[in-house]
């Protein structure tokens, strides 16, 4: 179902909503958002001063109750839609942060008409109203939950439209070729073509082209967005688990001197300039015969294969060169594109030796130190225009990725019926159903269950 196809039949019934849009909490001020076409209506009892709404004009003046009492001297501004963020009547009103005034307040407006929003309605009606499509108002949500400079420059990008342009092309190549098939299927007795085929295979290798690559993109958005993953590996009793903790400034994991005490990963994750990380504990490597710690192990290996940078641990007083040398070999053959940063640890305990002869390029940690080096190499692997959010078009939303997926099995099907000599009808039903794959990434064809799971993940107020 299009979008503006369902906008009217539930605009029709619509309700003005009410909801706090600062966090919960005691705070110096607390934002109501009013939002609908009764607007005015539903807060104009409480703000009696008021004779002349002025759109975008800062108004100091008296929220009062029903009673007659005054609940707080408040700052509003109204927005006439269209407008305005959703498109409709829109008015935010900053009050005192007192707990007890704002939930007054809005219960103050509930009474006069108004209903409190579900999560996300506010977006989930600027997208209705056209004032932001799909891509744009799930970009509203990663801004706010941002936690990076990289992840907030990925959803800048897609506030802006950026990746929503290059959709709205591909479709558009890919509507115009559909027409000419589907213009065929009325011709079928005359048998003529009107969709030149190798046009259409030229534009079906230009579109597999360019969707792959969203799709490629998909791991370093979704990485920029939850944390790079940083994993850290070794044998048992390496300073895994020491290592973890001071980058965290906390005891997060269990650190003894008994060989196998980390038995799962622990995740946690930490900032390093303008990067997020997910740090990742692991297991120590050896051969086990429990069967709890062979599990761990296990995840061990696995977490080695999604790591974008690996820090592998080596205790130079316990380990055998040989070992280590083969384990660094598997390491690599089982993610050979992640960044692997060698560690010698608990220098503080060499009593001299010269340790790092044996195992050149490692940076060296004890207690109290290394730490700064560590955190140096991270930021010169990163610091890279590709972690920066900067790239022409990154792909971070999971929905999306898997849209696309689809949309390419189907122009990939089309392919093939091309090159068999299938008729125009099978075609265009492949054609078809890529259209429909990448419409839904922006909106322009959605189903609503999937519109209410969308909104359902922002936070009331938004």
């Amino acid at each position: 179902m299009k979008y503006h196809e369902n906008k009217v039949s539930y605009l029709r019934e619509v309700k003005s909503i009410v909801a706090l849009s600062t966090p919960t909490g005691r705070g110096a001020i607390g934002i109501i958002r009013i939002s609908g076409p009764d607007c005015l209506s539903v807060v104009s009892k409480n703000l009696p001063t008021i004779k002349k709404w002025e759109p975008r004009k800062a108004i100091l003046t008296k929220f009062q109750e029903a009673n007659g009492n005054i609940l707080d001297e408040v700052l509003l501004i109204y927005f006439s839609g269209p407008h305005s963020y959703t498109g409709e009547d829109v008015i935010e009103i900053s009050f005192h942060g007192s707990p007890f005034i704002l939930e007054s307040a809005i219960n103050e407006i509930i009474k006069n008409g108004a209903v409190l929003a579900s999560p996300g309605e506010f977006t989930q009606r600027a997208f209705l109203n056209g004032k932001l499509d799909l891509v744009q108002a799930e970009a509203v949500g990663d801004l706010i939950a941002s936690e990076s400079r990289s992840a907030h420059m990925i959803a800048m990008s897609q506030m802006k439209g950026n990746v929503s342009k290059i959709l709205e092309e591909l479709r558009q190549k890919l509507i115009d070729f559909a027409a000419l098939i589907e213009l065929e299927l009325d011709f079928t007795e005359e048998d003529v073509e009107f969709a030149n085929r190798a046009q259409l295979s030229n534009l079906i290798t230009e579109l597999k082209l360019e969707i792959q690559k969203m799709i490629n993109s998909f791991n370093l958005g979704n990485a920029i967005k939850r944390g790079i993953p940083l994993i850290i590996v070794g044998e048992p009793n390496a300073g895994k688990s020491t290592l973890l903790n001071r980058f965290l400034e906390d005891d997060r994991a269990l650190v003894t001197d008994i060989a196998g005490t980390t038995r799962d990963s622990i995740e946690e994750r930490f900032r390093l300039g303008d990067h997020l990380f997910r740090i990742t504990d692991t297991a120590g490597l050896r051969k086990s015969n429990d069967k709890v710690e062979k599990l761990g192990i296990e995840r061990s290996w696995r977490l080695m294969s999604e790591g974008h940078i690996i820090l592998f641990l080596i205790d130079p007083l316990t380990s055998v060169k040989k070992n280590i040398l083969e384990l660094e070999k598997d390491i690599k053959l089982k993610a050979p594109s992640a960044h692997l940063i060698k560690i010698l640890t608990k220098s503080d305990l060499w009593n001299g030796e010269n340790y790092h002869l044996d195992y050149p390029e490692c940076i060296e940690i004890g207690i109290g130190s290394g730490l700064s080096q560590i955190k140096s190499k991270l930021s010169s692997i990163i610091d890279k225009t590709e972690w920066n959010g900067n790239s022409e078009i990154l792909i971070a939303n999971i929905r999306h990725a898997k849209a696309l997926k689809t949309s390419l099995d189907s122009i990939l099907k089309a392919e093939k019926c091309l090159s068999d000599g299938s008729s125009g009808e099978i075609i265009s039903y492949e054609l078809r159903d890529a259209l429909e794959s990448l419409g839904s990434i922006t909106g322009e064809i959605i189903a609503d269950d999937l519109l209410s799971s969308v909104f359902s993940r922002f936070c009331i107020g938004k």
